[in-house]
C-alpha cells in the first residue's frame, strides 16, 4: 500500500521504544518501508538492541539466547565491534564446550556441538581439528562395539 510506510515506521519505532525487537524487525522488513530513509536508522537500532540483549544473555549463562540475538543482528546486516566481540566470546565458549565433551568421553555430543557451531558460521582452524578427533573417536567406538558383539556371538 502506497503511503503506509510512515505508519509502519511509526509502529516499528514504538515497538523499539518498548523493547519489542522482533516486532520492530518484522515491521522494518515489510516491503512498504524497504528503502525508506528512516528504515536503515531504525534497523541499526534493532541490531544494537539485539547485541545488547545478546551480551546480557551471555552474562546470564544463556549462550543459546546470545547466539540467537547475535545471528539476528547479523541478519540485519549491521556489523559492529560489539557484534564481533560477542561472536568471539561465543566462539571461545563453544570451542571450550567441545573440548570438555571430548575430555568427558562424549565424541558424539562433541560432534553435535561442532555441527551447531558450523551452522552459526564459526570458522576456526581448531574447530576442524576437534571435528576430526570427534569423528575418528566415534568411528573407533563404533568399531570397538561391533568387535565386542562379534566376540560375544562366538
Amino acid at each position: 500500500m502506497v503511503g503506509t510506510a510512515w505508519l509502519t515506521l511509526r509502529q516499528a519505532q514504538e515497538a523499539l521504544k518498548n523493547g519489542r525487537l522482533e516486532e520492530a524487525h518484522r515491521l522494518l522488513c515489510q516491503p512498504s518501508v524497504q528503502g525508506h530513509k528512516r528504515s536503515w536508522e531504525l534497523l541499526q537500532q534493532v541490531a544494537r538492541g539485539y547485541l545488547t540483549h545478546g551480551e546480557r544473555c551471555l552474562r546470564q549463562d544463556d549462550p543459546a539466547g546470545a547466539w540467537r540475538d547475535l545471528l539476528l543482528a547479523e541478519q540485519v546486516g549491521v556489523t559492529t565491534r560489539v557484534g564481533e566481540q560477542l561472536r568471539q566470546a561465543l566462539t571461545r565458549q563453544g570451542l571450550m564446550e567441545v573440548r570438555v565433551l571430548l575430555e568427558a568421553g562424549e565424541p558424539r555430543r562433541a560432534a553435535e556441538a561442532i555441527a551447531l557451531l558450523r551452522e552459526r558460521s564459526v570458522r576456526q582452524p581448531e574447530l576442524k581439528q576437534l571435528e576430526d578427533l570427534a569423528t575418528d573417536w566415534a568411528v573407533a567406538e563404533e568399531l570397538a562395539g561391533k568387535r565386542i558383539q562379534d566376540n560375544r556371538k562366538e
